[in-house]
């Protein structure tokens, strides 16, 4: 399983081991280097110190002195070694604990002196420095002092290193304990601190986890949280928001469709009845009766699969070139009897237009525009329709005298199922035609609105300008 919990354990851990390591190496190299600088120093000490007693007394004498010199006390072993040429090659001195042994003829100056490590005579290891020096060699020639001008000297003097190599191994291993103990306290620590920092996550993940469809109304407290965790915080109680509305929007729905049917199921369950006990009063108003409302249902159901589908974005829509004049008029044509019954007056202003549209899908949304527009209407009054070509697209507009809507009632104008108390009562709307035609109008790239205005409420169609890439529909065909 993918953790972010494990995933920082083991990148901190990997992080911390590479910290340690790295520093370790670097710190024993350091140390390293301080430590043979300090070697050679010395060892450039000996042999400046040699070539200086070298250069005083008479003789062989001097170098006899040089080497008692440089082996120290008589009750230790010997750490130094030393070998003493000219400038031919030819064998000067050497120090009695070289044995049969020779060292390396490598040398430079005293300012700049050759190092470099090797195995003593010994066996052990050790660290040589060579240089070359000046030496006035006296000597006495039949009673009479004879001075000799200054010959250059080739030195080369090597020490035991062990104690340098022991110090290094000890500081090594004192590095490499101590990094071991971080490095387990890293692995104990680690841990521990992750899971305590992640415990806010955690806890709001258990409160997500207890959310369900009855407790969508709950919101996570964003006060105590991480900076990191607040803006998750926020998105959580905004989808919580989302999801309340629309289970909100759902369940009534459900009420509402339930209401819907029951009307009509009630009146086929009753005339089926009085059918089966009266069967010789049966006439023929009876079969008109169940088939208008078989009729009424189907629509309903129908209405409800479209509604469905352009909310999934499975309503396809044949755009063409209509011409909406001729279009608007034949759609109008149906409601112009039940206008004139109720003594509406229709008021047309029509420009030549032409504009892309599904035409089975605007006749639909005409048609649902005028049978709200003439059911609604007061009576011995005036419904205007007009067409208007602006500049973002052609416009279709509704208006009719609505005397029983409020402001606030354009929000719900285009919910599923919504009708005024008013006009529920009559049965003649099941509250989807607006929803139906706002459906409609987005399936085929259109945009459908209401404003009310002096208790006129207009709804307006407008056709969306294709070269705005932000309103052309995707849409799939079921």
């Amino acid at each position: 399983m993918n953790s972010i919990r494990r995933r920082l354990t083991r990148d901190v851990l990997a992080i911390s081991a590479l910290l340690l390591g790295g520093s370790l190496l670097a710190l024993w190299f350091v140390a390293r280097t301080v430590l043979v600088e300090q070697f050679d120093v010395a060892l450039r000490a000996k042999a400046l110190a040699f070539s200086a007693v070298a250069g005083e007394g008479e003789g062989r004498d001097r170098l006899d002195f040089a080497d008692g010199f440089l082996s120290g006390r008589e009750d230790k072993p010997t750490e130094d070694f030393f070998e003493l040429w000219d400038s031919h090659g030819s064998l000067l001195a050497r120090s009695r604990s070289l044995g049969a042994a020779n060292l390396p003829r490598q040398t430079g100056t005293l300012a700049r002196p050759k190092l470099w490590n090797l195995t003593l005579p010994n066996g052990h290891a050790g660290r040589a420095i060579g240089v070359v020096f000046k030496v006035r060699v006296e000597e006495n020639e039949a009673g009479r002092e004879h001075r000799r001008p200054a010959d250059n000297v080739e030195l080369v003097v090597a020490s035991n290193r062990e104690r340098l190599d022991e110090a290094l191994a000890e500081l090594l291993g004192l590095g490499g304990t101590c990094c071991g103990l971080l490095l387990a306290a890293i692995f104990v620590a680690v841990p521990r601190v992750l899971r305590r920092g992640l415990a806010p996550l955690d806890k709001l993940g258990g409160q997500v986890a207890a959310i369900d469809a009855g407790s969508l109304a709950a919101r996570f407290p964003a006060a105590g949280l991480p900076i990191e965790l607040q803006p998750i915080c926020a998105r959580l109680n905004e989808l919580l928001a989302r999801l309340e509305t629309s289970f909100e929007r759902e369940r009534r729905f459900s009420a509402d469709l339930a209401h819907e049917l029951r009307t009509p199921l009630a009146e086929l369950r009753s005339l089926a009845e009085c059918a089966l006990k009266w069967p010789e009063t049966r006439d023929a108003a009876t079969d008109r009766d169940t088939l208008a409302i078989a009729r009424q249902m189907e629509s309903l159901v129908t209405q409800m699969l479209a509604l469905a589908r352009g909310e999934h974005g499975a309503l396809a829509a044949n755009r063409e070139t209509v011409a909406l004049e001729p279009l608007l008029h034949e759609a109008w044509r149906p409601f112009a009897v039940r206008a004139e019954t109720r003594g509406l007056r229709a008021k047309f202003s029509l420009a030549s237009v032409a504009s892309n549209a599904d035409p089975a899908l605007l006749r639909s949304i005409l048609a649902n525009l005028f049978d709200n527009a003439v059911d609604h209407a007061p009576p011995g009054g005036e419904i205007g329709i007009a067409i208007e070509d602006g500049a973002r697209g052609a416009t279709i507009r509704v208006t009719n005298v609505a005397p029983d809507l409020a402001p606030a009632d354009l929000e719900k104008l285009f919910d599923r199922f919504w009708r005024k108390e008013t006009a529920r009562s009559g049965g003649q709307h099941t509250g989807l035609g607006l929803a139906l035609a706002r459906t409609f109008a987005t399936a085929m790239g259109w945009t459908l609105t209401a404003a009310l205005n002096e208790g006129r409420l207009t709804l307006t169609l407008t056709n969306i300008d294709l070269a705005d890439a932000r309103f052309q529909p995707t849409l799939v065909k079921f």
